[in-house]
C-alpha cells in the first residue's frame, strides 16, 4: 500500500514568526513538527553564529534533509498525512531541492510525497527589531540582512507555495491566514 504524506514547509527569513505558525499548524493539524534549524550541521551552525553566511554548497545538504527527515517524524507518530517543517528556503533553487527530494523518496520508496511552501514575509524593520531581541540564538541582525539580500519570493509558476506578507498582523491572525493557506492548498 502506497502512503501519501503531505510536508508543508513554513519558509522565510528568520524573525518572521516561522516557528510559531508551525507550531500552531501541527498542534491544529495534529501533524509532527520538525524545527528545519536543528537539522544543519554543526559546522553550519557555527558559521552562522559567528555571522558568516552560508554558502549554496553548506545549505545542500542540510536542504536535501528537509522532506525525509519530515516523513520520519510522520511515521513515528504514525499519523495519517501531514507533516510541518521550518526552513527559511529563501531561493527558488532551495525550494526545488526540497521538491527533488520528495520525487526521490517517491521513486525510491513508493511514497507519494507533496510538498507545499507557506512563505511568510514581514517589513525589514520589524524583522530586525525581532532578531535583536533573541537571545542564545545564532542568528545574529546581520545574518537577516543576507537572508534579504538573497531572498527569492516565491512566483505564481510555484504553484505549490503560498505568500503571505504578515505585516502588522498580530498572532492570531497570521495563525488565521496560515490555515487558510492550507486549506487552499490542499
Amino acid at each position: 500500500m502506497s502512503q501519501n504524506y503531505v510536508i508543508w514547509v513554513v519558509a522565510g527569513p528568520a524573525g518572521t514568526g516561522k516557528t510559531t505558525v508551525a507550531e500552531f499548524l501541527s498542534q491544529d493539524l495534529e501533524a509532527p513538527y520538525v524545527e528545519g534549524d536543528s537539522l544543519h550541521t554543526p559546522e553550519n551552525v557555527h558559521k552562522m553564529s559567528i555571522g558568516i553566511a552560508l554558502t549554496d554548497e553548506d545549505r545542500g545538504p542540510w536542504l536535501r534533509k528537509i522532506v525525509s527527515e519530515t516523513v520520519q517524524a510522520i511515521k513515528a507518530q504514525n499519523t495519517p498525512r501531514y507533516g510541518i517543517v521550518t526552513c527559511s528556503a529563501l531561493k527558488k533553487k532551495y525550494r526545488d531541492i526540497i521538491r527533488e527530494s520528495a520525487r526521490d523518496l517517491r521513486e525510491r520508496h513508493g511514497w507519494s510525497v507533496s510538498v507545499r511552501f507557506l512563505f511568510m514575509s514581514i517589513d525589514e524593520e520589524v524583522l530586525l527589531q525581532r532578531v535583536r531581541g533573541r537571545k542564545n540564538h545564532y542568528m545574529k541582525e546581520d545574518m537577516v540582512a543576507s537572508q534579504l539580500r538573497i531572498q527569492e519570493l516565491p512566483t505564481v509558476s510555484e504553484i505549490d507555495s503560498v505568500f503571505l506578507n504578515v505585516t502588522g498582523k498580530s498572532p492570531e491572525e497570521v495563525n488565521k491566514l496560515a490555515k487558510e493557506a492550507v486549506i487552499s492548498l490542499q
